[in-house]
C-alpha cells in the first residue's frame, strides 16, 4: 500500500506542478486567479456527477460530514486555489509555487501542537532537508510583497486542508463522492467571492474557457484524488512531504514548455529535494520490513 501511495502522491505532483503553467497563459486571455479558481470547479461538477452516476455510488452523507466538508472545502480548498492562482498576477510561477510549498512545515506543526502527534526523527530530518531545498527556488529580486504573502497564506491555508482529510475522516468517503461535494462548496464560495471583489471575469475567449476545463480536470479530478489517497496511504506529514516534487516538475515544464533557464541554485534544488524524497522513501520501507 505504501508504493501506491508514493506513487499516487507523486503523481499528483507533477500534475500540480504542470497545471500553473496553463492557468499563466489564461490570464493572457482576461483571466485572473479568482476567475481561474471557480472555474475549476465549477466544470468538473457535472463530470463528477456523471461518474457517481455511472459507478452506482451511494452519494448520501451525513450532516456532521457535510460540516467537516464545508469547513475543509472553504478554509482548506477554496482560499488555498484563490490566493495561489492570485499570486500568479503578482509574482513568477516558480517562487509562488516554492512559497506554496512551504505547507509541510504547517502542516507538521498542526499535527505536533493540535493533535500532538510525535514526529519520527527521519521525517523531521527530511523535512528540514526538503525544506532547505525549497528555499534555493525562492526568487526576491523583483518580487511583490503581495504576491509573496499570498502564495505563503495558501501554503498555510493548504496545511489544514491536508491535516482535515485525515483527521476529520473525510479520507473514508469515496474520493468521487468527496471531490463532488468539495466542488460544490468551492465554486459557490468564489462565486460569492468574485462578486463581492469584483474579480469574477466570465467574459473569455473560447481557448481560455478550453484551458480552464483541462486545468479542472487535471487537478479537481486526477490530481486531487491522487493526493487524497496518498494522504490516505501515507498519513498527511509524509504525502506532504513527497508533494515537494512539484517545484521541481514545475521547473522542468517551465523549460521544456516555456523555454526557461534552469539556473545551477534551482539545479542543486532540485537534487536536494530528490534526496529527501528518496531518503524518506527508503526509510519507510526499511520501517514496513
Amino acid at each position: 500500500m505504501k508504493t501506491k501511495g508514493y506513487f499516487l502522491t507523486i503523481l499528483s505532483a507533477v500534475i500540480f506542478g504542470f497545471t500553473p503553467i496553463l492557468a499563466k497563459i489564461t490570464y493572457s486571455m482576461g483571466s485572473n486567479g479568482i476567475t481561474m479558481a471557480f472555474l475549476r470547479h465549477l466544470f468538473v461538477i457535472p463530470i463528477l456527477f456523471l461518474i457517481i452516476k455511472l459507478k452506482g455510488l451511494p452519494y448520501k452523507i451525513t450532516l456532521h460530514q457535510l460540516k467537516n466538508i464545508c469547513l475543509v472545502g472553504i478554509v482548506g480548498n477554496a482560499l488555498t486555489v484563490a490566493t495561489l492562482y492570485t499570486s500568479y498576477s503578482y509574482i513568477q510561477v516558480g517562487s509562488a509555487t516554492v512559497l506554496h510549498f512551504l505547507y509541510p512545515m504547517f502542516v507538521s506543526l498542526i499535527c505536533f501542537f493540535y493533535y500532538q502527534e510525535r514526529l519520527s526523527k527521519a521525517v523531521k530530518v527530511c523535512l528540514a532537508i526538503a525544506s532547505i531545498g525549497i528555499l534555493f527556488f525562492i526568487e526576491l529580486g523583483g518580487s511583490s510583497f503581495l504576491g509573496l504573502f499570498l502564495a505563503l497564506f495558501s501554503g498555510i491555508t493548504f496545511a489544514y486542508y491536508m491535516v482535515g482529510i485525515e483527521k476529520l475522516g473525510l479520507q473514508t468517503l469515496n474520493p468521487y463522492v468527496l471531490n463532488f461535494y468539495f466542488a460544490v462548496v468551492i465554486s459557490l464560495s468564489l462565486l460569492i467571492i468574485g462578486i463581492l471583489s469584483g474579480q469574477l471575469n466570465l467574459l473569455l475567449p473560447l481557448p481560455a474557457y478550453g484551458y480552464s476545463l483541462l486545468i479542472a480536470i487535471l487537478t479537481s479530478i486526477i490530481g486531487i484524488i491522487c493526493l487524497q489517497q496518498g494522504v490516505r496511504y501515507l498519513g498527511a506529514a509524509t504525502a506532504s512531504i513527497l508533494s515537494m516534487f512539484e517545484p521541481v516538475t514545475s521547473v522542468i515544464f517551465g523549460i521544456v514548455i516555456l523555454q526557461e533557464q534552469l539556473t545551477i541554485v534551482k539545479a542543486i534544488g532540485c537534487f536536494i529535494i530528490l534526496g529527501a524524497i528518496t531518503g524518506l522513501i527508503i526509510f519507510n520501507n526499511h520501517q514496513t520490513e
